[in-house]
């Protein structure tokens, strides 16, 4: 599953065009098997997960500054690709975070 992720993350991140100020995020986090993990697994899944969708809302906001100050001849179409990848950060965040809600109702269940 989380292969599948970062292919859908770096089709939607990868091709940078004009500037190339925001950092491409990094790989996600793995995230815990809920049906297998510790207590401390969870745990350790849950910080990482913020840690990430943090870096994906700090990649959304510099996005967004970045058509914010464009140049004035930047072209629309690659103003229109930035808030692409600004939107896909966001929806990313979500993406990830769904993924580990299903983990935690696996981990939950065995309880």
């Amino acid at each position: 599953m989380d292969k599948i992720l970062y292919a859908f993350l770096f089709a939607l991140f990868a091709s940078q065009s004009g500037h190339a100020e925001c950092t491409f995020p990094p790989h996600p986090p793995e995230m815990p098997q809920g049906a297998t993990a510790t207590d401390e697994e969870m745990k350790e899944g849950r910080e990482e997960l913020q840690k990430y969708v943090n870096i994906l809302q700090s990649y959304q906001s510099c996005m967004d500054l970045q058509i914010k100050n464009a140049p004035p001849d930047t072209k629309p179409e690659t103003k229109m690709l930035w808030q692409e990848k600004s939107d896909a950060a966001i929806d990313a965040a979500h993406q990830i975070a769904d993924i580990y809600a299903i983990q935690l109702r696996a981990f939950k269940a065995r309880q």
